[in-house]
């Protein structure tokens, strides 16, 4: 009888040993801790804010007013020199050019005819000096009146003077063609201010106006930023600007905002 009880009292025994060694092992079991392994010659990193600029940012608008006909690109659109980026309506000009034209091809056909005129007044002059020869030796033998001598004489002075007037009328239809030939590059010169061109290599930052709108001259159509002048300006604490040396590679980074 005491036998047995002795034994129940071990098993009670080990069943408890059993669940406090079980708590044990559940509650208080080692934890895993990653050590970080050993860097050696680490780079110091240096922060600081900074601001991204470019040199050459142009605002670029026609040199006539007019309105819009045509936008080529857009915010955000890389161009070249050259290149058209926008267009105004043209009508208007092209037919100041093409009067412009017309009114070369009226001065060089009156220019032509007035050379005609040249040669006719120098043809009449030569005959009437022709005439005036035979006429002064006729009267030298007293073969005629000295009074028909004297006509000839004036009929070679007349027609000396009409051929002077023919010249000058020549002259003063060069003088129109050269006026008309400038016409025409000053109103061809005003058709290309028509069409606006990338002055430089650029990115499109900002566009102004829409198709169908009236500009004035130099109105800002587009704003463009030549990329091969942009920079940055950082800001370090004087406490860490002490590592920082010229030539050390920088990496930046910029928020972009949608307008």
């Amino acid at each position: 009888m005491m036998g047995g009880k002795i034994k129940v009292v071990l098993v009670a025994v080990a069943v408890v040993a059993a669940g406090v060694l079980a708590y044990v092992l559940l509650t208080k079991r080692p934890i895993v801790v990653p050590v970080a392994a050993v860097e050696r010659n680490v780079a110091v990193k240096v922060y600081g804010l900074d601001t991204v600029e470019a040199r050459i940012v142009s605002k670029i608008g026609f040199e006539v007013g007019g309105a819009l006909a045509d936008l080529s690109v857009d915010s955000g659109d890389v161009v070249t020199r050259g290149q058209e980026l926008a267009r105004l309506h043209r009508d208007a000009q092209q037919a100041r050019v093409a009067r412009a034209k017309a009114a070369i091809a009226a001065t060089a056909a009156n220019t032509r005819k007035a050379g005609a005129n040249v040669e006719k007044a120098r043809a009449v002059l030569a005959q009437r000096q022709a005439d005036d020869t035979r006429q002064q030796e006729l009267a030298g033998r007293n073969a005629i009146s000295r009074q028909t001598a004297e006509e000839a004489k004036r009929d070679v002075e007349v027609a000396a003077a009409e051929l002077t007037v023919a010249q000058t009328e020549v002259d003063v239809l060069v003088s129109q063609a050269a006026d008309a030939a400038a016409a025409l590059d000053y109103e061809t010169a005003v058709l290309k201010q028509h069409v606006l061109q990338a002055p430089f290599d650029a990115v499109v930052v900002a566009r102004h106006a829409e198709a169908g709108a009236v500009v004035r001259t130099g109105d800002a159509i587009f704003t463009l930023m030549d990329p091969k002048t942009v920079w940055t300006l950082a800001y370090i604490d004087e406490e860490r600007a002490g590592a920082l040396a010229v030539g050390q590679p920088a990496d930046g980074s910029a928020a972009i905002h949608a307008a």
